[in-house]
């Protein structure tokens, strides 16, 4: 089960705050699903000490390091004691024999639910991120794309945005283009400002004047229409304003296909360069986010609600995932107009810095899109 991030919970890995739990599981459990024994004050203050370390580092850590860089109070001895009762309860483990330890998918996961605490994106990021926004134009593909780059860059992994998706599209404004006598181009912008073009082949030749007109005398009779309406105004018309109709219905109805929504993604290259993935196929990992496989092992995992949600190595419901850390969030409207973004990277990434930059931007989003939808 996801760890679910309440942005309210600012008493989170407060010393001596008793555990909240992990998500809407309840207590923390072992993969194999029995509970967890209950840290003392010094185990959780050693295990954030090492879930930072090597997030920084991706090196093990060791008791004589922590002690020489931090003032834990403590002997190392003491701290190899610690470090061995957090690895038998699950926590760390020892990749070599060298006596360091790493954080496993346990370890990030009580990390990120009780010893993080609440996290906001710094004011001078989240200024210099909306003007950026302020620089494109009121287009929503375009802070589609936007958000992919700024996410990445911010959080300094890989982004995946999808654009929000109407629970049912609405025509806003359309235009017809003549290509040729038979041959025309049917734009469409929805109520949410998606624009999709679609090649129409006439059945006779037309030219730009007679389009103009149609369109014209069309427009403001469809305007706000649902594919369903669109159709049934098509049942009562006839000649060549019934076939507009009919391109205009199925356009919609394209839309609201699954198979339809894109995922955009950017900073590839934030990740191939960590030695988790140190030869990895760049190609393998960038169908990885591609639109197909990534929905569809995410999507029924993800809860509703503004939440940002954290998947940590093997709680990722695909195999092909389960080298990795995913914060998502949805974004848009409630209840009609829902989009994803989020950041994928591996289980050693920065959870403070990724689900901060992350909640942001689903808030800034679903900012964009209202003002679009009630304009």
């Amino acid at each position: 089960m996801p760890t679910v991030i309440d942005p309210q919970a600012v008493s989170q890995g407060a010393p001596g705050s008793p555990d909240p739990g992990v998500g809407a599981a309840g207590a923390a459990t072992s993969p194999a699903g029995s509970p967890l024994p209950p840290l003392t004050e010094r185990q959780r203050a050693i295990l954030r000490l090492i879930v930072q370390e090597y997030v920084q580092t991706g090196r093990p850590v060791g008791s004589k390091g922590l002690t020489e860089r931090h003032a834990v109070g403590v002997s190392p001895a003491t701290i190899r004691n610690e470090m061995a009762g957090l690895e038998e309860a699950g926590y760390l483990q020892s990749p070599h024999t060298s006596g360091g330890r790493v954080p496993t998918d346990q370890g990030y996961r009580y990390f990120v639910h009780h010893l993080m605490g609440a996290v906001e994106l710094p004011s001078v990021d989240q200024i210099m991120i909306r003007h950026q926004f302020r620089q494109v134009e009121v287009q929503l593909e375009q802070w589609v794309e936007l958000a992919a780059s700024v996410l990445a860059e911010t959080a300094g992994i890989v982004s995946v945005v999808t654009a929000p998706r109407p629970a049912v599209p609405r025509l806003r404004h359309f235009e017809l283009i003549a290509l040729q006598p038979r041959l025309a181009l049917l734009i469409l912008v929805t109520h949410e400002s998606l624009v999709r073009q679609v090649m129409v082949r006439w059945p006779e030749d037309t030219d730009q004047e007679s389009l103009s007109r149609l369109a014209d005398a069309l427009v403001s009779e469809v305007r706000g229409l649902t594919a369903d309406e669109i159709a049934a105004r098509a049942r009562g018309g006839d000649g060549p304003a019934r076939f507009v109709l009919g391109q205009l219905e199925g356009t919609l109805r394209g839309l609201d296909a699954v198979g339809q929504t894109e995922v955009r993604h950017s900073g590839l290259e934030n990740i191939l360069g960590l030695p988790e993935f140190a030869g990895a196929d760049a190609q393998g990992l960038l169908d990885l986010f591609r639109g197909g496989a990534f929905l569809g092992a995410v999507l029924p995992q993800l809860g509703a609600g503004p939440d940002v949600q954290v998947f940590i190595g093997d709680e990722n419901p695909a195999d092909a995932l389960r080298r990795f850390g995913v914060v998502l969030s949805t974004y848009g409207v409630d209840g009609s107009v829902t989009g994803i973004l989020g950041v994928v990277g591996p289980t050693r990434m920065a959870y403070g810095r990724s689900i901060s930059s992350v909640r942001y931007m689903a808030r800034l989003m679903s900012d964009l899109v209202a003002d679009l939808s009630s304009a």
